[in-house]
């Protein structure tokens, strides 16, 4: 005869089996549910951020002036400078840093937020940076083989800023830009266009040493050349076609423009600066490009501008060094 003893006995094993069951009915749908939704993925940790070229020029150059600093660089110096951009032009980070070492100088690469290239920047790294020797920015996208050369920035007003502009809108390119102010040093000694012994002047003879071409840009007074928006020159090298791609370029943009090689353009041909003769004299092609104030102050005309130099860039890209 069953009892009511052996009937709670018997019930109490089957209540656990439910439990356990329904315990693990919950936990497979559980389970299948997580599977059912994407789970949250964690962000990468982020790089540095983009740097923007032209606000990194405008603040390395905000403070020029015609009574800053200057310091002449001694041969040992400059040759150390130069070396170190041949070292980055060639990818031996490693080579071209210890050789910037030497002199304080200092190579970091970024990606430059206009166009999303890896760049390379070539700097003083000493402690107040005051020298005024000036900078180099690489284009590390494609193999560099033309460079764009600032001598007189700020002197030359917003020179500056259309370095940055060419630089970005042709692939491969080298941007030197000088580091004071033309009147900064005692008796012309920063004025890098006319000037041999100066950093600018050995960076820039290293690249054309490689068959770099360059375009040189450089600013004028419109007064000191009436009915005329800019001169084109190869300087003391014969006009090639470059210098005709250049001309007739701004030519169609609507700005009237000198023709140093066919025309009396004042004492605006360039024939007087020391990197242009360097170039000639290697055979290396090399323009001298004066710009009216509008042409380089107003953004719009200043854009025009570098579109059509950069046009004459690219058809340099066979041209290696």
């Amino acid at each position: 005869m069953e009892t009511r003893g052996s009937r709670r006995s018997l019930l109490l094993p089957v209540a656990v089996l439910l439990v356990l069951a329904a315990l693990a009915g919950v936990l497979t749908l559980a389970a299948r549910g997580d599977a059912g939704r994407p789970r949250a993925v964690r962000p990468a940790p982020s790089g540095p951020a983009p740097v923007d070229l032209a606000a990194r020029v405008d603040e390395y150059t905000a403070d020029f002036a015609s009574d800053g600093p200057y310091a002449a660089p001694d041969a040992a110096q400059r040759r150390a400078v130069a070396d170190g951009v041949l070292g980055a032009l060639d990818g031996q980070s490693e080579q071209a840093g210890r050789a910037l070492a030497r002199v304080g100088y200092r190579l970091t690469e970024f990606t430059e937020a206009a166009t999303g290239r890896r760049v390379a920047e070539i700097a003083d790294g000493t402690a107040d940076g005051a020298r005024g020797w000036g900078r180099v920015y690489l284009d590390l996208s494609a193999r560099p083989n033309w460079s764009v050369q600032v001598p007189h920035p700020v002197s030359d007003a917003r020179t500056e800023a259309l370095g940055v502009e060419l630089f970005r809108a042709a692939p491969g390119g080298v941007l030197v830009l000088a580091g004071a102010h033309r009147r900064a040093g005692a008796d012309g000694s920063s004025d890098v266009a006319h000037r041999s012994d100066t950093v600018f002047a050995a960076v820039v003879e290293a690249l054309t040493g490689r068959g770099l071409p360059g375009i040189q840009v450089h600013g004028f007074d419109e007064g000191s050349l009436p009915g005329q928006d800019a001169v084109v020159s190869s300087g003391t090298g014969p006009a090639g076609p470059a210098a005709e791609l250049t001309a007739a370029g701004l030519g169609r943009a609507g700005y009237a423009v000198c023709r140093a090689w066919r025309d009396k353009c004042g004492q605006l041909e360039g024939t007087t600066n020391v990197e242009g003769r360097f170039a000639a004299g290697v055979g290396v092609p090399w323009l001298h490009v004066e710009l009216g104030n509008g042409l380089r102050t107003e953004p719009a005309r200043r854009a025009v501008v570098a579109g059509v130099l950069a046009e004459t860039a690219r058809s340099w890209g066979g041209v290696r060094p």
